[in-house]
């Protein structure tokens, strides 16, 4: 018999502690101490559900996950909203191939041959170079690359029936300021001699601005023979090279990368702010749409707006022109100044030049944008950047928790875990779930919560009757005051009984989900803006006390 009952109690206490908000923490409370004219039940069992207090943060976070917030030294509260809408790095301007190789034979001329039989060595060098083919809009003509990884391959392989070395010199490539040059032995052991070498090229700069042609690094590969005892060299013998740069990632460029133009698909950029699905509407005072730019690439684009407007809104067939702000549809991104700094260039829309508050408070979905870009629109020009350098657009829908709730609406659903305690209900003659709060927060809120079988089919509620749960704090006039906002300078005190009946209680436990619905408006019926401040919160104390169909001496043997 104890055995059930526990059950039971503990599956009840679970099902209350999902009405409660998460995050929360209990505190010791006595249920008699919630409200002076509380009710005398015997025998009975009273749970201390939750003691929670929520900031303002933490209210604003219920509706909306951004959690990206601004507050002005009087701890004024901005929400705001950001996305990036565009994004280019300079591998979008041009990128390295991911192989460059050069192929390079050396073999002796008749004359070097005689020098070879009759001095018993030889000297050869060929001068050469290796073009890497950019994969971009063409026209592009680097001047300096410093790599942050990848590898350059030297394999070669020899025929002649003799021993020497080749040596590999590269002027215009450097590691701390030292030209490559490298001298790889050939041994002859009586057969074809095969050498390969993978040299790092973290940290080496190469120099592409020397006079050999667009993007050329000079190569220059001297052959060292010694005469040994093997055959007379004859035109099929010679050394192959085969010499590449492969995984190449740049952490540096300059040059001129070329004028050509940014392809940039047009989109629809979601704008996210938060509104009702279920009734109601928040309107905000002034929001504000900012459009920030930022240029860390050393290349100037000119960009040209060819459709910029919101959608998405109350009418489909109508959408609102955001363009104003820029004149002929066409502006100018700057080059970055200087390596690792960056230009900026902003926009920003607000309800004195333009119509955003008309796009936020009808629920605009989103801005559509169609533009084009060309860089270097002037010609050639001296441009850099580096391995992150990128051309970046973030937009900002900036929300100041200025305005009002005019019976805005959210329904949240929670599953009731009561499968073990199907029998718990016959044992309760009757329950009494007790809300207490204290709310610092400009809002009156109407909670209404119904029970739901498993295919959502409402079976029972309790709290429909419109009643307030929690009322809005004591409002007084902003300083300055503006005629119409008001904030809140002191708490107001709600307590709340719920009875439930035998039916209740069964209907309670027959559910298999818990629907509540919170209905918020601003203080004074959204009759004037308020403002919500940092220091604002809501507390909520909530107890569950249940009366039994039980003999005392049985509840003794808990």
């Amino acid at each position: 018999m104890r055995k059930h009952y526990f059950a039971g109690i503990a599956a009840l206490f679970l099902g209350a502690v999902m009405l409660t908000i998460s995050g929360c923490y209990k505190e010791t409370f006595d249920f008699n101490d919630m409200k002076e004219d509380f009710i005398t039940w015997e025998p009975d069992i009273a749970f201390p559900i939750v003691w929670s207090t929520l900031d303002a943060e933490e209210i604003i976070s219920v509706s909306d996950s951004t959690n990206i917030y601004q507050y002005d030294p009087d701890n004024f509260i901005t929400l705001i909203y950001r996305k990036r809408i565009f994004s280019r790095t300079v591998n979008d301007f041009f990128q390295f191939p991911v192989s460059q190789t050069l192929n390079q034979g050396m073999s002796l001329t008749p004359v070097e041959t005689t020098t070879f039989t009759t001095t018993g060595s030889v000297s050869k060098t060929v001068n050469t170079g290796l073009t890497f083919g950019l994969s971009g809009p063409g026209g592009s003509q680097l001047d300096k690359v410093v790599f942050q990884e990848g590898f350059m391959r030297i394999a070669f392989t020899s025929n002649f029936e003799h021993s020497g070395n080749l040596e590999v010199s590269m002027p215009e490539l450097r590691l701390n300021g030292s030209p490559f040059f490298q001298t790889y032995q050939i041994n002859y052991q009586g057969g074809v001699v095969n050498v390969e070498i993978l040299i790092p090229l973290d940290g080496y700069e190469m120099d592409l601005d020397n006079g050999n042609g667009p993007n050329t690094i000079p190569i220059s590969y001297t052959l060292n023979l010694t005469q040994g005892g093997g055959a007379t060299p004859i035109p099929s013998h010679q050394v192959q090279i085969n010499h590449s740069f492969e995984n190449m990632v740049i952490a540096f460029a300059d040059g001129n990368f070329g004028n050509f133009t940014l392809e940039v698909d047009p989109a629809e950029v979601d704008l996210d702010v938060v509104q009702s699905e279920h009734g109601g509407n928040i309107y905000f005072e002034d929001p504000r749409f900012r459009l920030r730019i930022t240029n860390t690439i050393g290349a100037e684009v000119a960009v040209s707006l060819d459709e910029f407007y919101a959608t998405g809104g109350p009418n489909p067939d109508v959408d609102i022109d955001l363009s104003a702000l820029i004149s002929g549809n066409m502006f100018t991104i700057p080059a970055a100044p200087a390596v690792g700094d960056s230009a900026v260039l902003e926009y920003y829309f607000t309800k004195n030049n333009s119509n955003i508050a008309t796009i936020v408070n009808s629920e605009y979905g989103e801005v559509y944008h169609d533009v084009s870009g060309e860089v270097n629109p002037n010609g050639p020009a001296y441009n850099f950047a580096q391995l992150n350098s990128a051309l970046e657009v973030v937009a900002d829908v900036e929300l100041p928790f200025w305005g009002y709730s005019d019976h805005f609406t959210i329904i949240d659903t929670l599953e009731v875990p009561f499968d073990e305690a199907a029998d718990f209900a016959d044992n309760i003659e009757r329950g009494l779930l007790r809300i207490n709060t204290v709310s610092h927060f400009p809002v009156d809120g109407i909670l209404k919560l119904y029970f739901a079988d498993s295919l959502y089919n409402v079976i029972d509620s309790v709290l429909t009757d419109g009643s307030f749960i929690i009322r809005s704090g004591e409002v007084v006039e902003t300083a300055p005051f503006d005629g119409n906002t008001f904030r809140v300078v002191a708490p107001t005190q709600t307590n709340n009984d719920i009875e439930l009946d035998t039916d209740k209680i069964n209907h309670l436990f027959e559910s298999k989900y818990l629907l509540l619905a919170a209905d918020i408006t601003s203080t004074n019926d959204a009759g004037h803006n308020i403002k919500v401040f940092l220091e604002d919160f809501i507390e909520v104390r909530i107890g569950l006390r249940v009366k039994l169909k039980a003999d005392p001496t049985v509840i003794d043997d808990f």
